[in-house]
């Protein structure tokens, strides 16, 4: 395995532990056990794409990325995944909200 290969692993596997650690920490534990596995598939997914980004980046890189460099470029795509995510997830959810007051407003007319 090379050393990028472990960076990213290694990477992955700390940011899942701080991750769901930080979310039970916070927000507490979610109502139900579907509410809990959606956070934490959710934070699979976007640790997991993160160590993947950075294993591609730093795969071919002369010389090795050390670990600190590494992990710094981790943290970096790793919270600009969640700010993208975020986004994303709120640009969604307002675009439902108009279209579900449009529907009601329309049947209340009627």
């Amino acid at each position: 395995m090379s050393l990028a290969a472990k960076q990213a692993f290694a990477c992955w596997i700390a940011a899942l532990a701080l991750s769901v650690a930080a979310l039970f920490l916070f927000l507490g534990a979610p109502g139900t056990p579907e509410g809990a596995s959606e956070a934490i598939g959710r934070l699979l997914a976007h640790t997991g794409i993160a160590a993947l980004a950075c294993w591609m980046i730093a795969r071919k890189k002369m010389p090795a990325w050390s670990w600190a460099r590494f992990a710094g470029v981790y943290v970096a795509v790793f919270i600009a995944l969640a700010v993208l995510a975020t986004a994303g997830r709120a640009h969604a959810a307002q675009s439902y909200a108009a279209i579900w007051d449009t529907h009601h407003a329309i049947e209340d007319r009627t």
